[in-house]
């Protein structure tokens, strides 16, 4: 199929504007808006189901659909739209705005990616370069769902990986103090996914003293008392997620004294918006961490590069094949590590014969 789309390409190269002063120094503003603005753009809308169901308070996902975006012709850049179900837009949305020459959120996020890693090429740089990444291996850190949770974590321990993000929900907290008592040198952070309220809230003192690294979004509004409830409670340090969809949000949320940090997902940010809302967590004296939305191995590495930056937290970034049938980058399982892309530009690109397999739908925009 094959789209019209001004509006979109304009936007392409209005955010990767943001970002090209790093990447191609010598080239004028005005300039580097033209050279976006003639590259085309591919959509590839591909559905890769999960190796297992994958659970939040939010609700199960059985599969993940994401459009990857190519800009350019050779050197091509490559970005990540992947909505999270219940969380982001819905991928019909996204599809329909590119068929329609406009955008969403996690569209311009993806469109962002793909300028920066375009310009980075073309510049023969690296993205992990320009972002000051100092390791070309991170340690895994897991994000386990709501589905048999013990089960998940033993089983990844095995695989050498030590670093967990879990899931909890009111009335789904006793996996918590049953893997702390399995496994007590492993590193364990816990996500809510904003669904607790004052009300439930107390729950959070059963997982108390149990050495948790961080809370992520105990509650939807985190400008509340009981959101100054459960830092209190669960005496762990307390990370906005999807309370930051933007700068101007990054800016409100870092202004709480009870809000010790947020996380930085480019998948949501973009590339420029992921550098920009970590340099105002660094301004303000606050902590960051990276991480993704059940990627692809595109997503997943700009999610690795932000992680291997020594000024990160404890950044989520696991294996894309843990969660994925395939992935379409060709990347494999590495007992207890990520790699770290080191270039040109992000270092990583689609196999297309992988990426055929997968494919719905591609929309060519010129």
């Amino acid at each position: 199929m094959t789209a019209t789309g001004g509006y979109l390409l304009s936007s392409a190269h209005a955010h990767v504007g943001l970002y090209a002063g790093r990447a191609i120094a010598s080239l004028s503003s005005q300039s580097r808006r033209r050279n976006m603005a003639n590259r085309p753009v591919t959509i590839f809308h591909l559905e890769i189901p999960l190796r297992t169901p994958f659970s939040t308070a939010g609700g199960t996902v059985m599969s993940r659909s994401i459009a990857l975006v190519r800009l350019g012709d050779d050197p091509f850049g490559w970005g990540e739209a992947a909505p999270f179900p219940g969380q982001d837009e819905h991928m019909a949305e996204v599809l329909h705005a590119a068929r329609s020459g406009v955008s969403t959120p996690t569209l311009k996020a993806a469109l962002d990616e793909a300028g920066a890693d375009l310009q980075a090429r073309i510049a023969g740089d690296s993205l992990a370069r320009q972002a000051g990444a100092t390791s070309d291996t991170i340690p895994s850190s897991l994000a386990v769902g709501l589905e048999d949770p013990v089960a998940v974590v033993q089983r990844a321990v095995a695989g050498g990986i030590s670093r967990f993000k879990l899931k909890i929900a009111p009335g789904h907290l006793g996996h918590v103090r049953e893997i702390r008592q399995s496994h007590p040198d492993v590193v364990i952070g816990l996500d809510a996914n904003g669904s607790f309220d004052f009300d439930v809230a107390a729950e959070l003192q059963v997982v108390a003293n149990l050495d948790i690294a961080y809370l992520e979004q105990p509650v939807a509004t985190l400008d509340s008392d009981a959101a100054k409830a459960a830092r209190d409670w669960i005496g762990a340090p307390v990370f906005a997620d999807e309370s930051v969809r933007s700068m101007a949000d990054a800016e409100r949320i870092l202004r709480f004294d009870h809000v010790d940090g947020v996380v930085i997902k480019p998948g949501r940010l973009g590339w420029s918006g992921a550098l920009a809302v970590r340099s105002l967590a660094g301004a303000a004296g606050k902590l960051w961490r990276a991480s993704g939305l059940l990627e692809t191995g595109i997503g997943r590495s700009y999610t690795a590069i932000l992680g291997a930056c020594p000024d990160a937290f404890v950044s989520d970034v696991a294996p894309a094949e843990w969660f994925l049938e395939r992935d379409v980058t060709g990347s494999r399982f590495e007992a207890g590590w990520v790699s770290v892309p080191q270039g040109p530009g992000l270092g990583v690109a689609p196999d297309l014969d992988l990426l055929a397999a997968y494919l719905i739908e591609r929309i060519d925009l010129r």
